[in-house]
């Protein structure tokens, strides 16, 4: 059985079981939970935790509150692009709170080599998934993962992705969640930042994937996760989500870092 162990342990969080597994109930214990109906999928940032962990929490906060037993993280790749997306269809991920095993039946179904592969290579050393798991961990007791890669920004394909994800989890009769991993503008002063990030949350409320390609290509709006938010925004939709429920936005000039080159990052729901 294939094996992702973890990467970014000691690095993007901590290495020890117990300091990890208490930094991430510090941060749930400061978010003021917003009570929401139904939610879809949710925007999580993936950075080092001291910067993006705060902000991580909102989401994740309201997982706890409405657990899933199957959770799809769609995730962007850093170190490689390719047209379509990765997906594990067996074998187990690793952190240092334990295994996640990989749900083989949703996987099984995904995988179609027309734009869903799998490249065991794309997750291998791949941070923006592998950061979402331990916070997974800490808020339910018990899931399976769905882990899928996405090499794409091109929103003809986010819109293949997202929707035969949708097709596969129509009929899904566990509780299911979708994890979208994205950070926002990348090492500009905190004013700009701030700017730049809030037209791409203006943009993402209109909840309009074509709106919010046009935005992101014309670089007035600004992630790094654009292939999974448009293919997660397709899919939320075709699951029956209505709107988009701002949890919390920072950036890393509010939570660990200085303010003349910053980072933004957005928690978000999508709701029915």
């Amino acid at each position: 059985m294939w094996q992702r162990k973890p990467g970014f342990a000691g690095s993007f969080y901590p290495a020890s079981p117990e300091k990890l597994k208490n930094e991430i109930i510090t941060y749930l214990s400061k978010v003021t939970v917003k009570k929401l109906e139904h939610p879809v999928a949710f925007i999580v940032p993936h950075a080092g935790y001291i910067y993006s962990g705060p902000v991580a929490a909102y989401s994740y906060a309201q997982l706890k509150e409405n657990p899933a037993d199957v959770v799809i993280v769609l995730a962007p790749s850093h170190r490689a692009r390719f047209n379509g997306a990765s997906i594990i269809t067996n074998g187990i991920f690793s952190t240092p709170l334990g295994d996640i095993t990989v749900d083989s039946t949703i996987a099984g179904r995904l995988l179609d080599e027309e734009v869903f592969f799998e490249i065991k290579e794309a997750h291998q050393y791949e941070h923006s998934l592998e950061v979402q798991l331990p916070f997974l961990q800490v808020v339910l007791k018990d899931f399976v993962l769905v882990p899928i890669v996405i090499g794409t920004i091109d929103l003809e394909l986010c819109t293949q992705i997202g929707k035969k994800l949708a097709q596969v989890l129509q009929d899904e009769k566990r509780n299911y969640s979708i994890i979208i991993s994205t950070d926002l503008s990348h090492y500009y002063h905190y004013d700009i930042a701030r700017k730049i990030d809030t037209t791409f949350i203006e943009s993402l409320k209109k909840f309009d994937e074509n709106y919010l390609y046009e935005m992101l290509q014309s670089d007035k709006a600004q992630a790094c996760g654009e292939g999974p938010v448009l293919a997660g925004m397709v899919a939320s939709k075709q699951l029956g989500a209505q709107r988009i429920e701002i949890l919390q936005y920072a950036n890393s000039g509010d939570t660990a870092g200085p303010k003349n080159e910053v980072v933004g990052y957005l928690a978000a729901a999508f709701v029915k």
